[in-house]
């Protein structure tokens, strides 16, 4: 099995997890566990406009020069950092909710695309990528 296919299933049950109620609840108490090797999910939306697939990643407060991207037939993962602004003072956190640390989301494509096509841009916090469909 190669690394890809490890990492979609990874992901598959990851996804599973994160959308059950257990993990909602434990997740309203991360100001006392935050375990940063889970990494975070960004939000993602995928849509078409006529002949052109849209993938948007909601990902503020990234180097854009640091998020990477590996496409497949049918797969497209984008993975990178969000750093912790302002590390230099030890914190007592009342309440967190912001993610920081490792992402990485992969996106089952709904449609084939043409990879060639593919454009990539980030805009406000916003990593979008088109390409058009086939």
């Amino acid at each position: 099995m190669d690394k890809f296919r490890k990492k979609m299933i990874k992901y598959n049950v990851d996804s599973i997890i994160h959308e059950s109620e257990q993990y909602h609840y434990f997740n309203s108490h991360k100001t006392f566990i935050c375990d940063e090797s889970l990494g975070w999910r960004p939000r993602v939306d995928v849509y078409e406009i006529r002949d052109e697939l849209y993938i948007v990643a909601d990902i503020p407060y990234v180097d854009p020069e640091t998020i990477e991207t590996e496409m497949n037939d049918d797969h497209i993962m984008i993975k990178g950092v969000r750093e912790q602004a302002g590390c230099d003072r030890k914190r007592h956190y009342y309440k967190m909710e912001i993610d920081f640390g490792p992402f990485e989301r992969v996106i089952n494509l709904p449609v084939k695309i043409d990879i060639n096509s593919i454009k990539q841009c980030y805009r406000k916090g916003f990593y979008i990528i088109s390409a058009k469909k086939i």
